[in-house]
């Protein structure tokens, strides 16, 4: 998992070229109809995450001891059928996206239009489901019935014990830092209540589920195979495509819904270029609540809350 594969820093770079191209290589208008005003905001929000990432980089540099954490990674893994618990993740999140479908038309079929409420509580079983508790279940228990010993995953994962390992605050603070002061001053937020009390309590289930999935469980099996980087960003791309796919059943993603090509063109530059930085962030640290943390910081800074119309505002 130490070794950092060549073709990953490629994926890397190729994808820092394609948003490039995205925001400075298109013509005009070209931009102008797929970004519409909101350009300056995109690269506001990339700005602030590569300040974050650079940060980050410094810090494991010189702080830490990221390679025994790696070694204990490996170690935890021992015993457990890795191809087959990848080919369940993806097994997973095909059902978590059949789910989506099916309640959305469910619920639909009684309703005129689904409020905003019951959409949230879709979203919320569902990822509760098949994104967290099935892959639990799944997941820990073949490491039991291969090799009889379980695994140190929760431990790792979700008592990060080491000072060092919470070190990652200083970049998540920074980050949503820059963040708010491009975003905040735009932004209308209700005041405190109950509204905004069950957002709040949503989403954070939301990204617990989302970051133990796709980062701890998919995105670790990943660089076990292709490297750190090649982890990352297979993890990311999977994590973006998701968002695209679920874009007109799901209460969160907030795309255009304006086509599956350009939701996917979209996911990419902002779920993508998002994914990256949780992805690394949790590669250096495997510190799950530092991500549960910037996840839920990000969404409140891009999407204010409206109570007024159930739990977000759709």
């Amino acid at each position: 998992m130490t070794t950092i594969r060549r073709w990953g820093f490629l994926a890397w770079t190729a994808l820092a070229v394609v948003l490039v191209v995205l925001t400075v290589g298109l013509p005009t208008e070209v931009r102008t109809h797929v970004f519409g005003d909101s350009l300056p905001y995109y690269l506001g929000s990339w700005g602030a995450m590569l300040a974050g990432g650079l940060l980050m980089w410094a810090m494991v540099r010189t702080l830490g001891e990221r390679r025994w954490l790696d070694e204990q990674i490996i170690r935890a893994f021992v015993g457990h059928p890795l191809r087959f618990e990848v080919a369940w993740c993806l097994f997973l999140l095909a059902a978590f996206l059949l789910s989506m479908v099916v309640l959305s038309r469910l619920f639909g079929i009684f309703e005129t239009e689904v409020g905003a409420d019951l959409a949230m509580s879709v979203s919320l079983v569902s990822r509760l489901l098949f994104l967290f508790t099935l892959p639990i279940l799944v997941l820990d228990r073949s490491g039991v019935t291969t090799d009889g010993r379980g695994t140190q995953m929760p431990n790792i994962v979700l008592r990060p014990n080491a000072p060092w390992r919470w070190g990652g605050l200083l970049p998540v603070v920074v980050t949503l830092a820059l963040m708010g002061a491009v975003f905040l001053p735009y932004s209308d937020y209700p005041q405190l209540g109950f509204g905004l009390v069950g957002f709040l309590a949503a989403f954070t289930v939301i990204s617990l589920c989302e970051e133990a999935f796709f980062r701890s469980m998919l995105q670790t099996r990943l660089e076990v195979y292709m490297g750190r980087w090649g982890g990352i960003v297979a993890s990311t791309v999977i994590f973006a495509l998701t968002y695209a796919l679920i874009q007109n059943f799901d209460a969160v993603s907030q795309l255009p819904g304006e086509g599956l090509i350009k939701d996917t063109g979209l996911a990419m530059a902002t779920y993508g270029a998002a994914g990256l930085f949780y992805g690394y962030l949790w590669s250096c640290y495997r510190n799950l609540w530092l991500n549960v943390l910037i996840r839920v910081g990000t969404f409140l800074i891009l999407m204010a809350p409206d109570p007024s119309s159930g739990l977000i505002g759709l």
